[in-house]
């Protein structure tokens, strides 16, 4: 019997042992609470944990908790009393070195051998996983602002902005206002101070429109200079206070360097109920366009007579697209005469187009139209090979210089010029009459070349709008065009005004000093045909003398004036 209880002594200690061991290894610590007496006992790993060297019955449990664990911690260990239920709770202990550790803690309840209420648990350190856990959730914050948000200003990108609409719209009878905001001239600022300065005014636009915005509002940037606020709601007078804070913000300089800058932006406004949400991005879309068309640097709002009229230049730019495709563009000619001898000597080519519903459209209709949709090169193609089509058929027009009006911009383009030169182009009947003459001062050596190749081909330079404020005498004297025309503004005075024919009679000197001939434009009557051939003009054009016209009533006329000439000549001769 002695020899079976010592065996079994020996097993249990052994057991301890291992027990212990595994214990130590694990970093738990074990301690006992008699709840009677109110004494706590740890173990040697429980001291260790906590840092202290105590007595095995000192309580010190609640001197080592962190300050803002202590009541919730206290409350948990005090509930599982009062209920005799087993305890759990995690907490922060401060130990006497200053550092401060994570500990998880267990407990059953139990009655002891003396009857008395006791708890029996463990603790252990669960630092690591707690500050891992942390990390992980700060990497998962960070991954989810980096997903919702744009990574150089900030605020919501374009996905949040989506789901903020959204969200708007789940809302019964909710009302929201849209700002849709681009930077006016982006690219430029970009081009000229460099990509830095570029995302700096990003970052200026975005606090600004932060500024802007109250509780409940949303700020994004939708992309590239694009931004767009919401308003939860569409009162007239948060709008306007919304606009005032940004334009006025906008308004502060911003340093670059040695210099300033200020930023304009462009805005778009709209409102709409829930029940309109999905429009309002259109809408306010629309009014940014009709913002920058009318000269940026302002807001719009969205109104039904904007969409109205949006559609339909959108319809007439599909039509000009069409009408560029199937003929429709073609070119009217008004003549121009000699100022001494009112004999035709030329003709100016004027685009007109030929609507299907709307009838002949002069360029004023739709000029600008072809400018803003990208078909002037189109456009310009398509007159000229007109004109030399018209050139080739009709001996009238055999002693005739036809101009054909050339936008500026064609003059940069190499690949044009080369298509020039496969023209068949007769020598001296041609002239390019440039319309945007606002670039003499700053000719690049591109256009430069390309003018002197265009003059190689046999083909005259003009320059419009003299004496307008275009054509500076500089530029005059480096392009030295064949011809320049007289503004219609300053010839149609002349009859009444002395300040006005001295200014035409010192154009005229300065063209003539220059080698140039000199035409005048807008001549109403046979007064001011007379008035400019004294002052020197050579040619004049304009209603005195004929309305544009279509080519084939140009060759009646052409043949009727030859067929006059002709007889006028004949009754000479037999005169004699």
């Amino acid at each position: 019997m002695n020899t079976k209880r010592s065996r079994t002594n020996v097993e249990l200690e052994n057991l301890l042992r291992q027990l212990g061991l595994a214990l130590e290894a694990s970093g738990i610590g074990i301690w006992q609470h008699n709840i009677a007496k109110n004494q706590t006992r740890w173990d040697e790993q429980l001291k260790a944990i906590y840092g202290v060297p105590k007595a095995p019955l000192d309580v010190i449990w609640l001197d080592s908790v962190h300050p803002d664990d202590l009541a919730p911690t206290n409350a948990v260990f005090l509930r599982a009393i009062e209920t005799k239920s087993d305890y759990a709770s995690e907490f922060r202990i401060i130990r006497p070195d200053g550092v401060v550790r994570y500990l998880r803690s267990r407990a059953r309840y139990f009655v002891d051998a003396s009857g008395d209420p006791c708890f029996v648990g463990a603790e252990w350190d669960v630092t690591d996983d707690v500050l891992l856990n942390k990390e992980l959730e700060r990497s998962r914050e960070e991954a989810r602002l980096a997903a919702d948000h744009d990574h150089l200003t900030g605020l919501l990108n374009r996905r949040s902005f989506d789901f903020a609409l959204a969200e708007f719209a789940r809302k019964e009878s909710a009302k929201v206002t849209l700002f849709h905001i681009d930077v006016d001239h982006f690219k430029e600022i970009n081009d000229r101070f460099g990509h830095a300065v570029g995302d700096f005014v990003l970052c200026h636009v975005s606090k600004i429109l932060l500024n802007a915005i109250s509780a409940g509002g949303v700020a994004a940037r939708l992309g590239g200079d694009e931004f767009a606020i919401l308003i939860p709601e569409d009162e007239g007078a948060r709008i306007d206070a919304v606009l005032d804070h940004i334009q006025e913000s906008l308004g502060n300089p911003i340093p670059v360097g040695d210099q300033t800058l200020i930023v304009r932006c462009s805005i778009g406004v709209a409102s709409a109920a829930s029940a309109d949400f999905a429009k309002l991005l259109s809408h306010s879309d629309l009014a940014l366009y009709h913002a920058k068309r009318n000269g940026r640097n302002r807001a719009a709002v969205f109104s039904d007579e904007m969409a109205s009229a949006l559609a339909n230049e959108r319809q007439l730019a599909q039509d000009l697209r069409s009408g560029l495709a199937l003929g429709q563009i073609r070119p009217f000619y008004q003549v121009q005469v000699d100022a001494r001898s009112l004999r035709i000597n030329g003709v100016e080519a004027l685009a007109r187009w030929h609507h299907p519903t709307r009838g002949i459209l002069a360029p004023s209709h739709f000029l600008s139209l072809a400018a803003s949709n990208g078909l002037v090169a189109e456009l310009d193609d398509v007159i000229l090979k007109a004109v030399l089509s018209d050139m080739e058929s009709s001996a009238a027009l055999a002693g005739i210089r036809v101009s054909v009006n050339l936008s500026a911009d064609r003059l940069d383009d190499p690949e044009w010029i080369t298509r020039l030169g496969s023209f068949d182009i007769p020598p001296g009947r041609l002239s390019f009459e440039l319309i945007e003459t606002i670039f003499l001062d700053s000719l690049s050596d591109q256009v430069r070349e390309n003018i002197q190749t265009i003059k190689s081909f046999g083909i005259d330079i003009e320059i419009d709008d003299l004496g307008s404020g275009h054509a500076s005498l500089l530029g005059l004297l480096e392009l030295r065009p064949d011809r320049v025309k007289i503004d219609r503004q300053l010839v149609m005075p002349i009859l009444q005004s002395v300040p006005s024919r001295r200014l035409v009679s010192s154009l005229v000197d300065i063209a003539r000093a220059l080698d140039m001939e000199v035409i005048a434009e807008g001549v109403e009557t046979l007064d001011h045909a007379q008035v400019l051939a004294g002052l020197g003009v050579h040619t004049l054009q304009g209603y005195a003398f004929g309305r544009p016209q279509s080519f084939a009533d140009l060759t009646a006329r052409l043949e009727q004036e030859e067929a006059s000439e002709l007889r006028r000549a004949d009754a000479g001769c037999a005169s004699q």
